[in-house]
């Protein structure tokens, strides 16, 4: 993008693209020369539904905290290892797109409380969390693609606060994305034409 994109801090933000790899099982972040930028104190939310993101030199970054309203996933991010609402960031929400794909809207603080609010920015999900991609609010304008093989590979824009791009696919890897509803309504289609035939013939007799 143009102009920088600063959620968390500035200083994450590059002039140059930016290649991350997140290997989701140590709660790890690498840039492309192997160094590591940010890792978690645990790769799972814990019973108190938080989780805290720490940079290479054990600095709090940001604090998450997970909870689960009926079918819609929530998650609120404060700056540090704070959880008062003076030092939220952002919020995201989970909504189930269509079969096979998730979408994630995300909402900055100073959104917060607006009427007819759009979100600033939104994440949309690919099966089984095999791809997803983040765009700038409600536009076709994309700022991160990422890539599961194994744990997501990242393309970060340039300006774009790749801190920011991280905690979001923190929050995607414990999502429950999944390919059954595809699959189910293929399985359903393919029984409706099987149905469909067999009548087709018992009329003909």
């Amino acid at each position: 993008m143009a102009n920088p994109v600063s959620i968390i801090n500035p200083s994450y933000c590059s002039p140059h693209p930016i290649t991350l790899q997140i290997n989701t099982e140590k709660g790890a972040t690498y840039n492309e020369n192997d160094d590591r930028l940010f890792y978690t104190d645990d790769t799972f939310f814990t019973l108190h539904n938080r989780r805290v993101l720490y940079d290479d030199a054990e600095n709090p970054i940001v604090t998450l905290y997970n909870k689960m309203v009926s079918l819609h996933g929530r998650c609120k991010v404060f700056r540090g290892e704070s959880t008062d609402s003076s030092e939220l960031l952002f919020l995201v929400k989970k909504i189930a797109k269509s079969p096979g794909i998730t979408k994630l809207n995300v909402f900055l603080a100073n959104n917060q409380g607006k009427k007819n609010k759009k979100s600033d920015f939104r994440v949309i999900i690919f099966g089984s969390k095999r791809s997803c991609t983040v765009y700038a609010g409600e536009s076709p304008n994309i700022v991160a693609k990422i890539q599961n093989n194994g744990g997501f590979n990242v393309v970060v824009d340039p300006n774009v606060d790749y801190a920011f791009i991280v905690v979001l696919l923190m929050i995607v890897n414990d999502m429950d994305c999944s390919d059954e509803p595809m699959n189910s309504m293929n399985n359903t289609a393919s029984a409706m034409r099987m149905i469909t035939s067999l009548s087709s013939l018992g009329s003909g007799e």
